[in-house]
Formats: C-alpha cells, structure tokens, sequence
C-alpha cells in the first residue's frame, strides 16, 4: 500500500509543468432545468463562475477560489482526469481543464485555461 501511495504521490500535479500556475474561467456553460430556473437565474450563475481562479502549485496543493471561499487541498493527475482530496475535480484536455457540478436545478460546466500572463 505504501508503494502504491508513493507512486501516486510521485504522479502529482508537481511533476507536470504545464498544471502549475494560476487557472482562470474561460467559458461556463449553464444548463439548468427551465421550469425551475429563470433566465435571469442562468445568467446570475453563470457570471459568479466566471469569477473562480485555480492554482496549483509545485508541491501538489491546488487552491481553488470561488466568491470569497477558498478551498485548498492536494491534487493529482492520473491520465486526464484531476483529482482533488481524492475526488474528481475535473478533466484536462487540450490545454482546458474543464469541471462540471451538478445542482438541483441542472448541470454547470466551467472551462478553465491557464493564465500566461
């Protein structure tokens, strides 16, 4: 078990240059239930994602920012999908990591691109 644990550990977010740094929302795509929401709704959801920052840095740890609330824990990269304190926090492919949630009006999809600046 321990070896097991080492090799995760040793496929971290820290050993893949390109996921260090800081995330920022590229696109959100909303797709709730229109008998439950407005679309004023929609589009107030919508704008608070595009607020959300990711960062990871090179001792695994990811922070992610959301209206005022951190969050911060380890993560790990094993293939195309990014693990958070274990859980699947989303998918990287084609420079994008892309995270969806599920609510109990629908389902959010928020696209992230690494910030180069």
């Amino acid at each position: 078990m321990a070896v097991l644990f080492f090799i995760l550990f040793m496929t971290s977010c820290r050993q893949n240059d390109p996921f260090i740094g800081r995330w920022t929302v590229e696109r959100v795509h909303v797709e709730f239930d229109e008998t439950k929401a407005t679309p004023e709704m929609v589009r107030q959801y919508g704008e608070l994602e595009k607020g959300n920052i990711l960062e990871i840095n090179e001792d695994s740890v990811l922070t992610f920012v959301s209206g005022g609330d951190t969050l911060q824990g380890h993560c790990s990269l094993q293939k195309q999908n990014l693990y958070f304190e274990g859980n699947l926090f989303g998918r990287y492919a084609n420079d994008i990591i892309e995270t969806q949630t599920a609510t109990p009006l629908g389902k959010v999809i928020v696209n992230y691109r690494k910030d180069t600046n």
